[in-house]
């Protein structure tokens, strides 16, 4: 075969390749180059208050390689902002925690002036699909928890360890409401209250109204 000096990217080396075999090879090599999205490991929090979401710092899973199958393990990603599930002023809020395993969205460019001002605003850089400009979403492959939310076919469950704090102006309940334990109002306890002015003997209290 002829070499062709005018050939774009020809590999001068490898006169036995034809052109569509080297345009090909040099298409893969750009490609490699895009940053990808993958599975990571949170390394730090730094958990905003519930006004903001915060930041966390990640380390990709899967490692580089080298031409012998080497592998390399990836640096960390510092202050990747994390998925919350909001909408509005109404959010759902469960930070994640060191060890958790999620996966990094790539920005396509510098995203760097749009996450620190929260506006739409322009590249911070020439910079294109780095693995420093993404996002984290969690979480895949982890342990089960201690505490959480199910829908059931039966309705929800609620399982938590601690308490249940529920911090509102009213509560309003169209519903029977059972529990093994004691229920108390204003301090007085439904189950050990007394009712004073009632003389003792067998007869009973008169139902509420």
């Amino acid at each position: 075969m002829t070499e062709n000096t005018n050939a774009p990217y020809w590999n001068r080396s490898s006169p036995n390749l034809d052109i569509s075999t080297i345009i090909n090879g040099r298409i893969q090599d750009h490609i490699r180059k895009i940053g990808p999205s993958m599975l990571v490991q949170v390394k730090a929090v730094h958990a905003g208050q519930a006004s903001i979401t915060g930041m966390v710092d990640v380390q990709p899973m899967v490692h580089q390689q080298d031409k012998q199958g080497k592998p390399h393990p990836r640096q960390i990603i510092h202050n990747v902002p994390y998925l919350r599930i909001q909408g509005g002023t109404s959010a759902l809020i469960i930070d994640p925690k060191p060890g958790d395993i999620g996966f990094i969205v790539i920005s396509g460019r510098d995203h760097t002036h749009a996450v620190t001002t929260r506006r739409p605003s322009a590249p911070a850089s020439f910079r294109q699909f780095a693995m420093q400009d993404c996002v984290y979403v969690g979480g895949f492959l982890n342990n089960g928890p201690d505490q959480f939310i199910q829908a059931t076919d039966g309705g929800w469950r609620i399982v938590t360890p601690g308490e249940v704090s529920i911090e509102a102006t009213k509560i309003t309940a169209n519903c029977d409401i059972e529990t093994s334990g004691d229920v108390k109002a204003g301090g007085v306890s439904l189950k050990q209250h007394t009712h004073g002015g009632v003389q003792s003997g067998g007869s009973r209290t008169a139902p509420p109204s």
